[in-house]
């Protein structure tokens, strides 16, 4: 099939959060030995979220390269979240045998240079080891859900809506232990690029 990213006016634009978090890890990568975006100004405006669930077998990502965008010089920044996977990174063909590397929750991997074209995927999920296992106190309850708006934005525990573009924004407890429970059983990427 045709596959390409359409432009949309009038989309949403990125969050500037997750804008400044590639920007970030570009320049560290840069820092680190890709020296090939070190006076670029990247223009990242659009993130893929790739979801996969713990009971679900067919929540896996083959091997593919990400060679849509309209420059494929520039890097990708892909953020873990969650459950932790097997990333395999291959080379240029499918005959070459992958790397797996084992990316857990809060890991950032910048792919650029020849790395950018490589094929890549995620065969594998695993459970979520809790190394601070506490046994839950009788009175929380087993699933707890945030109040949202009618847009769809967290509430916080004054009653307001949290703005997305607010950096002083603190999740109250329920919200984080809402975002706890739902990403120990569910594995998500994000993968931040130019397109």
């Amino acid at each position: 099939g045709d596959r390409r990213y359409d432009l949309i006016s009038g989309a949403t634009v990125l969050n500037s959060r997750l804008v400044s978090l590639a920007q970030h890890a570009t320049s560290m990568a840069t820092q680190k030995g890709d020296k090939s975006h070190k006076d670029l100004n990247i223009d990242f405006n659009m993130a893929i979220c790739n979801f996969y669930h713990l009971q679900r077998p067919s929540d896996r990502l083959g091997g593919h390269q990400d060679n849509v965008e309209s420059n494929l010089s520039l890097p990708l920044v892909t953020i873990s979240l969650g459950a932790p996977g097997v990333f395999l990174l291959g080379r240029e063909t499918r005959e070459k045998l992958p790397t797996a590397i084992l990316l857990q929750a809060g890991d950032c991997m910048v792919l650029s240079g020849k790395s950018r074209g490589y094929f890549h995927g995620i065969p594998t999920i695993l459970e979520h080891e809790d190394d601070n296992a506490r046994s839950p106190h009788e009175s929380e309850e087993k699933a707890l859900f945030p109040e949202l708006s009618d847009e769809g934005l967290l509430i916080d525990s004054t009653g307001d809506t949290a703005s997305e573009d607010t950096w002083d924004y603190i999740p109250t407890q329920v919200e984080l232990k809402f975002a706890e429970a739902f990403l120990s059983s569910v594995r998500m990427n994000m993968s931040i690029r130019q397109v």
